[in-house]
């Protein structure tokens, strides 16, 4: 018997209601949709409830119902959003104390709608400075320079700010990639004419990388591998428009700097070898700030991010660069899941920021672009190795899951 079926009508509707709750704030923060299914089924069937969920992009279906009574259903929206690691660890946590009796779903309720209006960790500066040292570290995987690097930090730091006010201004939000876009290019195209040599496309999609939706496409191919067809359709479709968005920003800027006769053309001045291991420690730390994963677990994510790296560089070498993501992808998620298992977390809360530097985003992005520049026969090429790149990566993460399956759904 659970330990709530002795329980009067009033706490079990608590209870129900503290479900529909849950689910709304862990799709609220990111949660893949069968994830986030998996997880409150559970919940709800160690809480004496037969339930089913139902998560999209845009909105969460509960149906719940007592053994042997009729389903109640509730729809409840939602809207898109990053993944915030710590709301996460602590809605995980309430999970927990409710299943184990030391907080009431009534409780629950209330402290969820608190973790819910939690402030984020970080504020606008360090969110803003994150954007722009990911974008920095990215310029040089890219194959830049120094000057690339510098002017990618500056063009990141506008692009971050100008992300960040979006979310402030309904009308901006709408516009924000674009926006993102055609500062970019634009910047990029302007410091040019001051820095030189600077190749401009490197700062170009560098500069707007944070903004690439390259693990929404990685989850949406994760949901469609996983038979979650209508949640992964309709956020591959989300991640395309936000490519598109982004391309004819792009277009826009640098059809505005060719008109000032802004458009040069260099090559990125070549940097020791082993920046790019120094900026391999400082990429995963930046994108763990905008995860908001809380600072105690930088390091296991900054090791996993490093190891993820290391062997996708070593799969590429034997299996090619397309389907040598997979071991990279197939290494996050051991270790990530052994960590989960270990430490009891979420395994999103170090997997994530490790997984970003594996996505295809910059390839999808090269697709658009090549498609606005009239090659359609480079752009077809780069959406399907993007779409071939998401797809190793996906396949290895659904390998480590059966070599080390993860302790809990999250």
């Amino acid at each position: 018997m659970s330990d709530f079926e002795s329980t009067n009508l009033s706490d079990r509707d608590e209870a129900r209601a503290f479900l529909v709750d849950m689910a709304r704030a862990l799709a609220a923060n990111g949660t893949p949709a069968h994830r986030l299914e998996e997880a409150m089924t559970a919940v709800a069937e160690r809480l004496g409830f037969e339930a089913e969920f139902f998560a999209t992009p845009t909105s969460v279906f509960a149906s719940i119902a007592e053994p042997g009574k009729v389903a109640v259903t509730t729809m409840t929206r939602t809207q898109p959003s990053d993944i915030n690691a710590e709301r996460l660890v602590r809605l995980d946590e309430l999970l927990e104390d409710v299943l184990a009796g030391e907080v009431t779903p009534a409780e629950g309720r209330r402290l969820g709608r608190e973790i819910q209006a939690s402030p984020d960790r970080y504020g606008t500066w360090a969110t803003a400075a994150s954007i722009g040292i990911a974008s920095a570290c990215a310029s040089l995987f890219f194959g830049g320079g120094l000057e690339e690097m510098l002017a990618t930090l500056l063009v990141g730091l506008v692009v971050g700010m100008l992300a960040i006010v979006s979310v402030r201004l309904r009308e901006l939000a709408r516009l924000v990639e674009f926006a993102c876009g055609f500062v970019s290019a634009l910047g990029a195209a302007v410091l040019a004419s001051y820095v030189e040599p600077m190749n401009v496309k490197i700062v170009t999609l560098a500069g707007v990388i944070a903004l690439v939706p390259g693990l929404s496409l990685t989850v949406a191919i994760n949901e469609l591998a996983t038979r979650n067809l209508v949640a992964g359709g309709a956020r591959l479709i989300g991640a395309v428009m936000i490519l598109v968005s982004i391309g004819f920003g792009v277009a826009l800027g640098v059809q505005v700097a060719s008109m000032m006769k802004l458009d040069k053309v260099a090559e990125a001045s070549e940097l020791p070898g082993w920046t790019e291991y120094a900026a391999l420690l400082v990429a995963p730390v930046a994108l763990a700030v905008l995860f908001r994963v809380p600072p105690r677990f930088f390091g296991m994510v900054t090791v996993i991010g490093v190891c993820a790296y290391l062997a996708a560089s070593k799969g590429a070498e034997v299996l090619g660069p397309e389907l040598g993501v997979s071991v990279g992808a197939a290494a996050v998620g051991v270790l990530s899941n052994l960590y989960g298992r270990l430490a009891n977390r979420p395994v999103a809360l170090v997997m994530m920021p490790a997984i970003i530097l594996l996505v295809p985003g910059a390839i999808g992005f090269r697709s658009v672009s090549s498609f606005l520049d009239a090659d359609a026969l480079a752009g077809l090429q780069a959406a399907f190795t993007a779409l071939l790149v998401g797809v190793s990566l996906v396949a290895g993460l659904l390998i480590a899951n059966v070599a080390v399956p993860a302790k809990r759904s999250l």
